[in-house]
């Protein structure tokens, strides 16, 4: 389980625009000892890739793999943003978890955020308090006034995940009827799939008409939403491992081609 310390834990703060959350971010994470100072470059190079907004009022803002020679010791700051700060077009973060992780740690903590934070009432609640150690017992999965223990979030989020699947997940556009194919792929990007490559996958299919369903098939887990990042990051997908894939729509041979390229040949570079 993810420990975090109320001293790595900064309410109330304020950000006029998404640099400024950056820099506030990395701030924070240099003096809270998680990293030195040649770490907080690659935060600002890390954005201008692909967006870290998760879902929810989350992003989550981290450095390079590159800049990982500057981190001390693995963990996370959480800023919140009662106000919000703009992210990106009809995006606001609320919550902003700046990230610091060693080798494949780093997707040990994006799953564990994820699957606690992927609950709506839960991340408003979590925007607005002025007590840290409510989002210490959020992390550490304790049960929080009128929002149940964690047991109850991850049967929620498992149930939202087959909610969005079937519903938001896929619209489709056409009444021809749909097409099931599936493929696996090992994952041979040495920081497993990582943020980057998540929004990668969910870029290549942005235009193709049909439902993604995705798994972790090294861990025998079940199908959520594949055009969710929040849902593939949760997937905690580590180079080496079996990344399911499901598509179901009039462009599923379409776009079976286009992640076969994707993953064969993309990915490990991303």
């Amino acid at each position: 389980m993810l420990k975090l310390e109320k001293a790595q834990i900064f309410l109330q703060q304020e950000a006029k625009s998404k640099q400024e959350a950056l820099q506030l971010a990395g701030k924070k994470m240099l003096e809270t000892g998680l990293v030195s100072a040649d770490y907080l470059p690659g935060i600002h190079t890390r954005e201008t890739l692909a967006s870290t907004f998760l879902d929810h009022g989350i992003a989550i803002p981290h450095g390079m793999p590159e800049h990982r020679h500057a981190i001390k010791k693995t963990g996370i700051v959480v800023i919140q943003f009662p106000e919000g700060v703009e992210w990106g077009l009809d995006q606001h973060v609320f919550l902003a978890f700046g990230i610091a992780a060693q080798c494949n740690e780093h997707l040990r903590i994006l799953s564990g955020l994820t699957r606690v934070l992927d609950n709506r009432p839960l991340c408003s609640y979590l925007a607005r308090t002025r007590e840290p150690d409510r989002i210490v017992d959020a992390l550490e999965g304790k049960p929080l006034p009128g929002l149940g223990s964690l047991s109850e979030w991850q049967k929620a989020y498992l149930n939202q995940s087959q909610r969005e699947t079937c519903e938001r997940g896929w619209v489709s556009r056409s009444r021809s009827k749909a097409r099931e194919l599936s493929r696996e792929y090992v994952i041979h990007n040495c920081n497993g799939l990582h943020a980057r490559c998540g929004s990668a996958f969910i870029s290549a299919l942005t235009d193709y008409d049909m439902r993604v369903d995705v798994r972790n098939v090294s861990k025998n887990g079940e199908y959520v939403n594949g055009r969710s990042l929040v849902k593939l990051l949760g997937l905690e997908l580590v180079c080496g491992e079996v990344l399911g894939v499901r598509l179901s729509g009039q462009h599923a041979t379409a776009a079976l081609k286009r992640l076969d390229k994707l993953l064969s040949e993309e990915f490990a570079s991303i």
